[in-house]
């Protein structure tokens, strides 16, 4: 019986001085960034940009480093480790979600106030129905196209041209999305014909094409109550981002960072 709690006792004793090592070591304040992690990252961000990063960058390097192992150690307090295979960044991730608290519902006057402040990002841009008649390049497609087109201006005859994959008619459509169908300079082209007429060629990367543009709708600013729903998510967005960034910035004043490396100076 003494045997048995001689050894109850010293695995309790093993298990407390064990918890007080563990204690002290989450409550370590120092980060230590080492060369061969800092290079590793460089070497990486060569590798995606071309090119090594400059200064500006090589800090922002560091301070996301620096970020991410905080919030490591802040998750690990928590206990979000346990029983849990996740690498570091997603435990940075994790405990980065958990801080963005839910946030109020803002008032009819904050909402006002931002839309008032952030109109240009809710921008309704300019649009364009048109339609065209396209003439293949490998088939002396300009030429065809300023033939056709002069005989509209004679008797208001346009000949067919070439089929197109697109399709022939397009309605209020955006100049990113014209530019995605056909090219920039095409774009361009549509925004500087003339209403109700035909004109042209213009050339795209298919070929030539005569444009005939029926309506444009200028770009606006709608109003608050259309966009009233988007315009409370984007707020609390915004608070959550805030509130995690002070969450953060709070953090970092009780670690002390040390970047072990001749990198910076």
């Amino acid at each position: 019986m003494t045997k048995k709690l001689l050894a109850f006792f010293s695995i309790g004793l093993v298990i407390f001085v064990l918890d007080i090592l563990f204690e002290d070591l989450s409550d370590d304040k120092t980060i230590v960034i080492f060369d061969s992690e800092l290079n590793g990252l460089i070497d990486t961000w060569t590798n995606q940009v071309g090119r090594e990063p400059n200064e500006s960058e090589l800090n922002g390097i560091i301070n996301q480093l620096v970020d991410e192992e905080i919030l490591y150690r802040e998750a690990l307090k928590l206990g979000l480790d346990k029983n849990d295979i996740i690498i570091k960044r997603r435990l940075s991730q994790k405990i980065g979600f958990l801080k963005q608290e839910e946030v109020k519902m803002p008032s009819a006057e904050e909402v006002e106030e931002y839309f008032k402040n952030n109109q240009s990002t809710y921008l309704v841009p300019k649009k364009y129905t048109f339609t065209h008649v396209y003439f293949n390049t490998d088939k002396d497609g300009k030429n065809r196209a300023l033939k056709a087109l002069s005989l509209w201006k004679k008797n208001d005859e346009l000949p067919y041209g070439d089929p197109f994959l697109l399709g022939k008619n397009f309605s209020l459509k955006t100049s990113k999305e014209i530019a995605r169908s056909f090219g920039e300079n095409f774009s361009n082209d549509v925004d500087g014909a003339s209403v109700d007429d035909w004109a042209g060629p213009y050339e795209s990367s298919y070929g030539s094409h005569l444009i005939f543009v029926s309506s444009v709708v200028e770009e606006r600013v709608p109003e608050l109550k259309q966009i009233g729903s988007l315009l409370i998510s984007d707020i609390q967005m915004q608070q959550k981002e805030d509130n995690f960034k002070l969450y953060l910035d709070n953090l970092r004043n009780e670690y002390e960072v040390r970047v072990n490396t001749k990198l910076i100076n």
